[in-house]
């Protein structure tokens, strides 16, 4: 089941790309056909496929597996915001990040709560 996901980030990411399956089966070295098997979810998508979509593409292998955002890739949510809000921003994701690292297990949920926040 999951590699119909999979395949469904796939084809969101060939379009939005604006590129037909043979273009990017050339981008990804592998055939118009073998995208399609892809995108459809016929098979699962090798480790190295996926490498070579994070580099060509610019994403991370976790929005392409798991769907999820990366949490590093927030232009799309800070566009429209000051230089100095965004800079605000970032220091306070990097201050809970900090946080996190540093508690104990004591704050199990609280460190749940904030991988399941990134990972929408």
């Amino acid at each position: 089941m999951w590699e119909r996901q999979v395949g469904a980030r796939v084809y969101q990411l060939r379009r939005e790309q604006k590129l037909t399956r043979a273009e990017f089966g050339e981008l990804i070295g592998k055939s118009e056909q073998y995208v399609g098997k892809i995108e459809r979810g016929a098979v699962i998508i090798p480790g190295d496929v996926v490498n070579k979509l994070c580099d060509k593409i610019g994403v991370s292998a976790d929005f392409i597996i798991r769907g999820a955002v990366d949490p590093l890739d927030t232009a799309a949510s800070l566009k429209g915001l000051s230089h100095d809000q965004i800079q605000v921003t970032l220091d306070i994701a990097a201050g809970v990040i900090k946080f996190l690292n540093t508690t104990s297990g004591n704050n199990a949920l609280l460190k749940e709560a904030f991988r399941r926040s990134t990972s929408v």
